[in-house]
Formats: C-alpha cells, sequence, structure tokens
C-alpha cells in the first residue's frame, strides 16, 4: 500500500486541459471572480492543511462524537437556569446572529467548490462547505432544547427570516459576503478576514468567557467549530498571494471592504458579551484588549507578509474600539424591545470595571448610563416602557446599523447626495464603500424608509409585532425588570 505523502499530492491536484471548451467557458470570469488567469497561474495555490477525505470523515466523526457526548452530560435545563441571566442573554445574540448565517457560508464554500480556479482550493472548498453545514446543525440542536423554557431562543432559527432591524443589518452583510460573492471575494473576504481574523473573537474569547461561566457545552461548541474554521480559513491566505502578485490594488480594496464591515458586526455581536452580558466578576479581559490581543497584532502581521497596507481608516477604527459597540449597546438598550433578547444595566460595579478598561471617552459615556438609572429609579420596578425609547432610531445607508459611530459629543455620521437623494452614514468609511460600489447598495431600504414609504408600520407596538415578528414574551426587557439592590425607586416609595 502506498504511503499517504506518495499518492497524497495526485489526489489533491486533479486539474486537466479542456478539448471540447475553453477554459474561460469552464470558469467564466462572472463566476469565477476576477481577474480572470489561465490555471498556470493558479497551479501554485498551496495550504497546510492538505486533508484527505477519509482523513476529513474520520476527524469530523470524532469532534460530532465529543460534542454528543458534553450535550448528554450536561445539557438539561437546570444547568442553564443556574447560570448568569445576562450570559443566557449573550447565548440568545450568538445563537440567532451566527448558525444560519454559517448555512449562507454553505452556498460560499460551494460556489467556490465549483469555480475556484485550482483543485486543491476546491476539494477544500467542498470541505468546508461540510463544515458550514456541522456550524448549522449543532447550534439549531443545542439551543432547540432550551424553546420550552425560554421562547426567545425560538430566533436562533426565526431571526433570519425576520424583518427585525438587526436581521436586515445581518442580512446586509452576509448576502453579499456569503451568498453573492465569487470565490475570489469569498476567499479574502470570508476565509482571509471574517475567519483567519474574527471568527477568533467568538470562538476562543466567547469559549474562555464561557468556560468562566461555566457553561461547558457552550464552550464545547465554540471550540469543536473553531477547529473547522482554522483549516478552511487557509484557503484565504493561499488566494491573496496569488491575487496580491496579479493585482494587488484590488486584494487591497477586497481587504479593506471587509475588515471595516466584520469589525461592525462583530463589534456588536462578540462586544455586548464581553463587555456587557458576562457576569463582572467573571471577565477575564475587555473587548478592546482582546481586540489587541487577537486582531490588530494578528492582522498587522498578515498583512505585512503579503507587501498590503493597514486600511485607510486604521485610526478611525482604532478610535472605535473605545467607542463603538459601547454606543451601540446604549442605544440597543434604550430600543431593548426592537430586539429579542435582554440587556443587563450596568450598575456601580460594572461601570467600574468599564471606566478601568475604557479610561479615555468613559467621561462621555457614564452620563448615558445615569439618565437611564434615574428614569428606572422615577418609575415604578418593572416599568419596561417609563425607561424605553419612543421613536425609531435611524441606520446607515451601508452597513443598516443605527449611527452610533463617534462620541456621544461627536457623531461620526457623514451623508451624500446622489440622484437627487440624500443617503446617511455612520461613518466615513462606510460612506467610501457606497461609493465605491453605488450600484449595489444605493437601492435598499433601511426601516425608517419602509417606515416613510408605508411599506411598514409606523407606530412602535406595530412595528413590533407585525413587522418585527416579536411578541410580548419575546421582545427584549431589561434582565431584572429594573429591580437591582443599588437603585432607589423613589416614585414607587412616594406611592
Amino acid at each position: 500500500m502506498l504511503q499517504r505523502d506518495e499518492w497524497l499530492g495526485l489526489a489533491r491536484k486533479l486539474d486537466w486541459d479542456y478539448s471540447y471548451v475553453s477554459e474561460e467557458e469552464v470558469f467564466p470570469v462572472l463566476t469565477s471572480g476576477k481577474p480572470w488567469l489561465h490555471h498556470k497561474e493558479w497551479e501554485s495555490w498551496d495550504e497546510p492543511f492538505r486533508t484527505s477525505y477519509s482523513e476529513y470523515v474520520s476527524n469530523q466523526h470524532a469532534k460530532n462524537e465529543s460534542v454528543y457526548a458534553v450535550r448528554d452530560a450536561v445539557v438539561n435545563l437546570r444547568d442553564y437556569q443556574a447560570l448568569s441571566p445576562s450570559w443566557i442573554n449573550a447565548l440568545k445574540l450568538h445563537a440567532a446572529a451566527l448558525p444560519l448565517a454559517e448555512f449562507a457560508a454553505v452556498v460560499g464554500n460551494l460556489r467556490a467548490a465549483r469555480f475556484g480556479r485550482d483543485s486543491a482550493w476546491r476539494t477544500m472548498s467542498t470541505f468546508g462547505a461540510l463544515d458550514e453545514y456541522r456550524h448549522t446543525q449543532i447550534p439549531l440542536m443545542i439551543m432547540h432544547e432550551l424553546i420550552r423554557w425560554d421562547p426567545q431562543f425560538d430566533w436562533t432559527h426565526k431571526f433570519y427570516h425576520t424583518n427585525n432591524w438587526v436581521a436586515i443589518a445581518a442580512r446586509r452583510i452576509f448576502d453579499e459576503l456569503l451568498l453573492t460573492a465569487d470565490p475570489i471575494e469569498f476567499a479574502i473576504g470570508t476565509n482571509f478576514v471574517f475567519e483567519t481574523g474574527f471568527t477568533n473573537l467568538q470562538f476562543v474569547g466567547l469559549a474562555a468567557l464561557a468556560n468562566q461561566v461555566g457553561d461547558h457545552m457552550f464552550e464545547k461548541m465554540l471550540t469543536s467549530i473553531q477547529t473547522d474554521e482554522a483549516r478552511h480559513a487557509q484557503i484565504g491566505p493561499a488566494v491573496l498571494k496569488i491575487l496580491v502578485k496579479h493585482d494587488p490594488q484590488y486584494a487591497q480594496y477586497l481587504l479593506d471592504k471587509w475588515f471595516w464591515r466584520s469589525w461592525l458586526l462583530f463589534a456588536i455581536v462578540t462586544g455586548f458579551s464581553m463587555d456587557y452580558l458576562t457576569p463582572v466578576e467573571q471577565r477575564t479581559c475587555s473587548f478592546k484588549e482582546f481586540m489587541h490581543e487577537w486582531i490588530i497584532n494578528q492582522y498587522g502581521r498578515s498583512l505585512e507578509e503579503f507587501g498590503l497596507k493597514k486600511p485607510w481608516y486604521w485610526d478611525t477604527f482604532i478610535e472605535s474600539l473605545d467607542l463603538y459597540h459601547h454606543m451601540v449597546y446604549a442605544s440597543a438598550y434604550t430600543y431593548r424591545a426592537t430586539v429579542w433578547f435582554n440587556f443587563a444595566l450596568p450598575g456601580p460595579p460594572e461601570q467600574a470595571w468599564l471606566q478601568e478598561k475604557y479610561p479615555k471617552y468613559w467621561h462621555q459615556l457614564a452620563p448615558i448610563w445615569q439618565q437611564v438609572t434615574e428614569k428606572w429609579s422615577n418609575s415604578p420596578e418593572g416599568d419596561e416602557q417609563g425607561v424605553h425609547g419612543k421613536a425609531m432610531v435611524t441606520f446607515c445607508d451601508l452597513c443598516q446599523l443605527v449611527l452610533c459611530g463617534g462620541t456621544p459629543a461627536n457623531n461620526s455620521a457623514t451623508t451624500l447626495e446622489r440622484d437627487g437623494r440624500k443617503y446617511i452614514f455612520c461613518s466615513k468609511p462606510c460612506r467610501w464603500l457606497f461609493e465605491q460600489e453605488p450600484e449595489r447598495y444605493a437601492g435598499h431600504k433601511d426601516v425608517v424608509k419602509r417606515i416613510l414609504a408605508g411599506e411598514a408600520p409606523g407606530s412602535m407596538p406595530e412595528l413590533l409585532s407585525d413587522y418585527f415578528g416579536l411578541t410580548a414574551a419575546t421582545w427584549g426587557k431589561d434582565i431584572q425588570g429594573g429591580h437591582y439592590d443599588w437603585l432607589d425607586h423613589r416614585s414607587a416609595e412616594q406611592d
């Protein structure tokens, strides 16, 4: 029997010349991506894992068995009921945002499995598609058990099938990145930027926090998924190496584009979880510290290896580490009924921790929570409506997230007029992205524009129930209903 090293190279590289059609017909530029190059330019494509199909199946089977063993040992309602209520809502946020996005990634990987320009790339993309099926199924299976205890967990599957404003923003990025991108853009945006960098925030950082809070099922699920991400993330550098050689300007644009868009998403999904929804006594580091350790240093080194530059907006990005997710959290807390998970009001211990970790701007952020605290103090306990925004917020015409850039004193929103219409953006990078591909983005309507066009109800109760698909049992609330030991409910005492 041949040794592995004797046959693997032949099994990985199975490209051939076509006798009945041209190479351009087999791999048209529209579906295979630009720049279009003959296969001889791609035949050096390589990645370090070099996994065979039999090895892949054996390894995945072992990992699945490990996940099932932990599920059978620890997944019951008593285990989850013993966890911190704030951490439970970090689970709801993560569970809704990612599993069906992983399912969309199946499409992107399968497109590369057909139109990737080297057979080894196509093989790895096939494994990537199988990985993404797995990453969809595991959280759906685990979170389904929790619906009978808390109906908000139903949004694990329901989220992307709604017109909820967060779902609109998430679809905005994932439809473009995972469903419609050609294999080259998919490899750069997903495999290199999204998976090589940002998923470490989710699958390494949150796994460590899950261990701290005692959520061993979530920890096991994340670490099991991350082992797959580490493998098919290697598609990105292998494609980027060849792209830089032939079109470095386009490579730089794709990196700049998807780094900013990935940052905005993960600042919310991971930033909320690390800095607000993990119990303060169990936080190992801040979101900003984790970004410096896993993203800034690693991403900077990766760019240097390819002779590429940091994005032109790097200073803006660094500044936003101290601000953006805090601003969005405060906004989302104020309009918490518009989402499917509950929020923790940061009290004195949490604010002291946040001030220590974010000293540069916390003096501007703290008054926001002081106002919220005063509203709770002047309202009866449990009176959610007394401490809730009344009108709809405004959204960015590029990322579709709320206009929460900049500081409380100096919002970074900026506008652009095009074809008789005024567009508004949360930041200069979002406006720049719009200007690069206006035909891709100009026709989209955010929730406010849908309301003004009569396509969505204008009243908040109807918007929540009829358009967002939320109910009194599922829309977001304060985790304690305003009942905190450190809160003085003066109006209640007066009654």
